[in-house]
């Protein structure tokens, strides 16, 4: 990489243009899920938790307020809200009859892939324009990214 000036970047530059870059992706994403929440008629919010509950599978209400960083009072409007759109439903623990389980309903989340589709298919555009080696390099930065991301989270949360 070259900068306009016809320099190599140091290895400073480049962190630091890199941080912009996640920076300005974090905020890219946030505006594109609340766009996909808007035209979903959900929250925000309840967009993200149906997909922590797609990829992380059924939790608590505890549970989820843990991993969101959500009060208990919240994260119940946010599955009253849920519930009442027949995107979750709640279930008795079977080991713990004290439990509720909330599990997102798989054919309404189906509902909402359709609405991602474009945005799959300009990743997949953009994917085909690196070799293996570099998808993996960036899988691993991206891996990596997340658990920073978790990690950090836990410290800022831990130091209220």
């Amino acid at each position: 990489m070259t900068e306009k000036s016809g320099k190599t970047p140091t290895h400073e530059e480049l962190g630091a243009a890199l941080t912009f870059a996640a920076q300005r992706s974090a905020t890219d994403a946030v505006m594109l899920h609340g766009a996909m929440a808007d035209r979903l008629g959900l929250h925000v919010t309840d967009l993200r938790c149906l997909n922590m509950l797609r990829i992380g599978g059924p939790a608590t209400a505890g549970e989820l307020a843990q991993r969101t960083g959500l009060t208990t009072g919240a994260i119940t409007r946010m599955i009253d809200r849920l519930l009442k759109g027949g995107f979750v439903r709640r279930e008795h623990d079977s080991k713990d009859r004290r439990r509720v389980i909330v599990t997102a309903i798989p054919e309404r989340i189906d509902e909402i892939a359709p609405h991602y589709e474009v945005l799959a298919r300009e990743f997949g555009k953009i994917a085909g324009d690196y070799s293996d080696e570099q998808l993996e390099l960036l899988l691993e930065i991206f891996n990596r990214l997340h658990e920073t991301s978790l990690r950090v989270t836990t410290l800022l949360r831990e130091s209220d």
